[in-house]
């Protein structure tokens, strides 16, 4: 039906042209000249709405905004840290030794994101220490995650499975579980998605210093097989948006070494970064 709407209006347009050049007595190239400026804009008219349809069906309508964010400047964070875990809305019963020492040792977690993640990315430390959790309430400290000027997800870390059921041994013995969720992965450039994984992954899992090159390369390879999961499911079904959720869980030895020696330092990176990178980076 398209086709013959197009040639009807051609056959108008002919016709017109003709009926114009008899009126006025216009030389025979004139119709020509007239005719082929209408086929170009008709052409330039059905070459735009393609675009468009097309750049509608790869990038939908409701993903503009979230897409120019993420290609704006970089979010500042902001860290709003609570004092204690009571203040940030953890209920007072449920504490015990372990979320104290676990809450403590990572008071400089989200500075030291910033300090070794990719440009684009920011996080920062949300006042709330009441988690979510899928049993229930947690305890532990909670991030919000930024791609350039786009809220994409959050960070939570809290005690270790099972480690809070026995706070006596937590502190010769700590654990920790990281949890992230993103949403928009898709639009997120491998490499960027890639290092906030891996750096993830290194800082939470329990390191071997015996064996640095295989630590490194199991925190490589968590993350490439989660990226590799989260990419099957999209192509397998690209009209849900799925949530990307990483979970890991370790000792965090990388992290308490660099906590160690900013404490020998007397160094306080939220002091002198205000928990972000230098201003030279």
């Amino acid at each position: 039906m398209k086709d013959i709407a197009k040639l009807v209006a051609f056959a108008a347009v002919w016709a017109i042209a003709w009926a114009a050049k008899e009126s006025f007595n216009l030389p025979d190239y004139s119709i020509w000249i007239a005719t082929l400026a209408v086929v170009v804009v008709m052409m330039s008219f059905n070459y735009e709405s393609r675009l468009q349809a097309l750049e509608a069906k790869v990038v939908p309508d409701e993903y503009r905004e979230t897409r120019a964010a993420m290609h704006g400047e970089r979010h500042v964070p902001k860290h709003r840290q609570p004092a204690t875990l009571i203040e940030g809305g953890a209920i007072a019963s449920w504490i015990n030794e372990a979320h104290e020492i676990h809450f403590d040792d990572f008071r400089w977690f989200g500075a030291l994101l910033n300090l070794r993640l990719s440009h684009p990315w920011s996080v920062e430390e949300l006042p709330e220490t009441n988690l979510r959790g899928y049993d229930g309430p947690e305890i532990g400290r909670r991030y919000q995650v930024w791609f350039n000027a786009c809220k994409i997800g959050t960070i939570q870390v809290k005690v270790g499975s099972f480690s809070a059921l026995d706070p006596e041994k937590f502190a010769d013995n700590r654990k920790a579980r990281a949890e992230l969720k993103l949403h928009f992965l898709r639009f997120v450039p491998y490499d960027d998605a890639y290092n906030l994984l891996y750096q993830l992954g290194l800082y939470i899992r329990s390191f071997d210093h015996q064996d640095i090159e295989g630590s490194h390369s199991a925190a490589k390879t968590e993350a490439v097989h989660a990226l590799t999961a989260h990419l099957w499911d999209v192509v397998r079904e690209p009209e849900y948006e799925e949530t990307f959720e990483f979970i890991v869980e370790g000792s965090y030895d990388v992290f308490q070494d660099q906590v160690r020696h900013w404490k020998s330092t007397s160094f306080d990176p939220m002091e002198k970064w205000g928990g972000d990178r230098p201003n030279d980076d």
